[in-house]
């Protein structure tokens, strides 16, 4: 099966959609910090938390599927060079690579554009790449399906 690499442009959409959940990831570890300070949280307790929260939900997202959420609603996966799924060591080389390359800036990503297989500076670092999912096989309607189907409409009709 071959594989294609992720385009640019998928790349940037999939990282909209983490974004918002970062945000969500923002708002609860902030809320953890005021409870655990009983009110107003120090800086440093809720930054803290913001970037376990951060960090570890990209960290887990790659060494335990492969795929972020924003990647899993545009069928991308990040794997080894190789084609492999990533290990942990491998997820958590990944992320220290993007963050020295300010990859949460979005700058690193345009240098996929520069690349013959669309790599980022941040994927080569780690030795990594994203790419395309192929679409599952449509599968073909069984009698049961559509015989259910019809039955529902009928039951919708009155």
């Amino acid at each position: 099966m071959k594989v294609e690499p992720a385009p640019v442009w998928k790349r940037l959409l999939a990282y909209v959609y983490d974004a918002l959940i970062l945000t969500a990831l923002v708002l609860v570890a902030t809320l953890i910090a005021a409870l655990l300070s009983g009110g107003e949280a120090p800086a440093w307790l809720t930054q803290s938390l913001i970037a376990v929260f951060g960090l570890g939900y990209f960290w887990l997202s790659w060494s335990l599927g492969g795929k972020t959420a924003g990647m899993r609603a545009w069928r991308l996966r990040v794997v080894t060079e190789d084609g492999h799924a990533l290990s942990k060591q491998q997820a958590l080389l990944r992320l220290l690579a993007c963050l020295g390359a300010a990859a949460p800036l979005l700058l690193a990503l345009f240098t996929a554009w520069f690349s013959a297989n669309r790599q980022t500076i941040y994927d080569r670092l780690s030795k990594t790449r994203v790419v395309v999912e192929p679409k599952p096989p449509k599968q073909p309607a069984t009698s049961e399906a559509v015989a259910a189907s019809k039955e529902a409409e009928s039951k919708a009709a009155k």
